[in-house]
């Protein structure tokens, strides 16, 4: 990771944008590099995920006595909304990237989703050239929780080139 290198990390609640710095002048001045230090330059909740699925649906199952609650009805109803609700947060995380990476226009760019989401964001993602050329190494795994001053090592360590 060198200077003005950009870091995504992601799931489907949020996203987090860091920009790699200089730690000193050396740094800034190009002769270290790998000295640097990683800024959140952004930070976005996608506050769909974090609903409850009961607060949007009116009558699940068990909610209310009649016949049909007994065996399970509205079940089918609520996984399909949370398929798109999924969708949805995926189209969404996907777009954010993909303008992050546009306004940012860092040399290149590390990214860590969840194995889960994994193909279907970089799916989307991918439409983009400009965005598929300029990722440089990736991690299958949630790292949104992960503190800011690891994830350079991650990448080292367990990063993908793509």
């Amino acid at each position: 990771m060198k200077v003005d290198d950009i870091v995504i990390v992601a799931n489907l609640g949020e996203m987090k944008v860091y920009k790699a710095t200089p730690r000193d002048l050396e740094a800034e001045a190009g002769l270290k590099e790998d000295y640097i230090k990683l800024d959140l330059i952004n930070d976005i909740d996608f506050i769909e995920a974090h609903k409850r699925l009961k607060d949007m649906v009116s009558d699940m199952s068990g909610r209310f006595k009649s016949d049909a609650a007994k065996d399970g009805a509205g079940t089918p109803q609520a996984n399909g909304l949370i398929q798109e609700i999924e969708d949805e947060l995926i189209e969404l995380l996907s777009s954010e990237i993909m303008e992050t990476i546009k306004e940012n226009n860092p040399p290149k760019y590390f990214l860590s989703i969840p194995e889960t989401i994994f193909k279907r964001v970089t799916e989307n993602i991918f439409k983009d050239h400009i965005v598929k050329e300029k990722l440089f190494r990736f991690v299958r795994e949630d790292l949104v929780k992960v503190d800011k001053t690891k994830l350079p090592q991650i990448f080292r360590d367990r990063g993908e080139h793509f």
